[in-house]
């Protein structure tokens, strides 16, 4: 019926005459889109409405994208003719059916736009109702993000991604430079891809279990705890705490969803500043763990997650510095181990940690036993000393104190005493 319905509507248009001017053709949702695929969009579990919005031109209300639909008689939206080849019979749901082609597109479209729409929701950028600039941005952020899955097909679209481009999106399109502003879209796009040649190994499954993959940033992530404070390790353990449960996110996000926005910036900042940025990533957690660790150690796993998975306010200035004091200090060590040829707990005592280091080879401070020792020794001496300089700085004061008052007094008493002293002190 739907078929008899077109074909009516192009035999009229014929019946016009060759240069007659084909008519615009809008046809509905049902008409454009086979009932099979139609049925197989409702069966995978989504929202038939939001099939209507990726299909409708202009985005429908929500002024978001659109992807373009043509009929299965050929006609666009707006009206123009398409060549028709056999594959574009809707039954067809081969490789090469653009109707197979569309669902695909529209899945993809519809996975990003659920994750766009809860990008940054509480800030005004992306909320903006003057001329719609806040679903414009984000619409921006689905042609990113939606782009670039189609071209790397190796990797596609994973949730997380599109925290990364909102975030980079956000800075560009506040560029004090008009010019630069205003091609913000292009130039998040351009960095988003940058950045993914050195992380999309985390987004791709096969890769889970290498050394670049998500399974395998993790377990090194835990190895470098367990190393420098191995008790939280070890509480996390006992309590049921899987490390994928907090640090996927941390991971895929670049901690983006774990600070505010600010925070954020200043943190990526110094990870872009960094010739090594998985390297850097990787000790910021390790920190984050141990800035934590009195409250992790005295909580159970409902807590522990809790803290983990909602990361409560902290300094990211000091937070940096912490994790940078960490990764020198363990460099110190290591090389004095492997050049010096001494043992570790050698290396621990002859080093000096940076102030800034909360744990060290499980050493609170990364300070051990000895230094510790030594430390209290010399500082009860400094305390010694203080005290008896300031005990003799008192007894000098006190002493010329009592000279001077002393000489007070005896020249009042002559003062005191009969006339003529009296006109010689005047004279004086």
């Amino acid at each position: 019926e739907e078929r008899r319905k077109l074909t009516s509507n192009v035999e009229k248009a014929k019946l016009q005459g060759k240069d007659a001017p084909v008519p615009v053709h809008t046809p509905e949702l049902g008409e454009m889109l086979p009932a099979r695929l139609r049925e197989q969009w409702k069966q995978s579990g989504r929202d038939t409405s939001a099939l209507a919005n990726i299909s409708t031109p202009g985005g429908g209300p929500t002024h978001m994208n659109a992807l373009l639909v043509v009929d299965d008689q050929g006609y666009r939206p707006d009206g123009t003719k398409q060549r028709i080849t056999v594959n574009d019979d809707p039954l067809n749901v081969g490789n090469e059916s653009k109707w197979a082609q569309f669902f695909e597109n529209a899945g993809l479209l519809d996975e990003i736009r659920k994750d766009v729409v809860r990008t940054h929701p509480d800030l005004h950028f992306f909320l903006e109702p003057e001329q719609n600039l806040g679903q414009r941005r984000y619409a921006a952020l689905e042609r990113i993000l939606f782009v670039w899955a189609k071209l790397n097909k190796g990797v596609r679209y994973v949730q997380g991604m599109n925290e990364i481009v909102g975030t980079i999106y956000f800075v560009l399109a506040n560029d004090f430079n008009e010019d630069w502003a205003s091609e913000a879209e292009a130039d998040t796009y351009f960095l988003f891809n940058t950045l993914m040649v050195e992380m999309r190994d985390i987004f791709v499954p096969d890769l889970d279990d290498a050394d670049t993959g998500i399974q395998g940033r993790i377990s090194n992530m835990m190895t470098l705890l367990s190393l420098h404070d191995p008790e939280v390790r070890c509480h996390l353990d006992d309590c049921g705490i899987d490390a994928s449960f907090y640090s996927i996110r941390w991971l895929t996000t670049l901690l983006s969803r774990e600070f505010l926005l600010p925070d954020t910036i200043r943190l990526w900042d110094s990870m872009f500043a960094s010739t090594h940025k998985d390297n850097f990533l990787r000790y910021v957690c390790v920190t984050m763990v141990m800035i934590t660790r009195d409250e992790l150690l005295k909580s159970d796993f409902s807590t522990c997650l809790r803290l983990l998975q909602s990361y409560p306010p902290t300094n990211v200035d000091q937070l940096l510095e912490a994790s940078r004091a960490l990764w020198i200090y363990e460099s110190q060590v290591t090389l004095a181990c492997h050049k010096g040829g001494i043992s570790l707990q050698q290396a621990l005592t002859a080093i000096a940690p940076p102030p800034a280091i909360i744990m060290a080879y499980g050493l609170k401070g990364g300070i051990t036993p000895d230094r510790s020792e030594r430390m209290r020794q010399a500082g009860e001496k400094s305390l010694a000393a203080a005290k008896g300089a300031a005990k003799e700085a008192s007894n000098t004061v006190a002493t010329a104190g009592k000279s001077f008052f002393g000489n007070a007094r005896g020249l009042w008493g002559e003062w005191r005493s009969g006339g003529d002293k009296k006109k010689d002190y005047k004279r004086r």
